[in-house]
């Protein structure tokens, strides 16, 4: 509630769905496909790119693959391994 006795609380999925919070997700997506390119992270990086692509038109979906991506990066800080890497190694064979 705010001073003059009416709600400010909105819903998470007009929070989620409104232009400056989608413009955001785009910029911080293509900020990460950048910082991954110059890591020499080729994979990754486009990764990010084509979720930036998606959060276009789809938000709730690139909000989901970025989730699997920070997933990813923390598993593999804590084991040593990331999935993403694993699964590519099996395609490859």
């Amino acid at each position: 509630m705010n001073p003059f006795g009416t709600s400010t609380a909105r819903p998470i999925e007009e929070i989620l769905d409104g232009d400056r919070t989608g413009q955001v997700n785009v910029l911080t997506l293509l900020g990460q496909s950048l910082y991954e390119a110059e890591r020499g992270n080729d994979d990754r990086a486009l990764l990010y790119f084509g979720t930036a692509l998606l959060a276009l038109k789809y938000k709730k979906a690139s909000y989901a693959l970025q989730g699997a991506l920070v997933v990813d990066r923390a598993f593999g800080e804590v084991t040593g391994k990331r999935p993403l890497e694993a699964l590519r190694e099996e395609f490859e064979r």
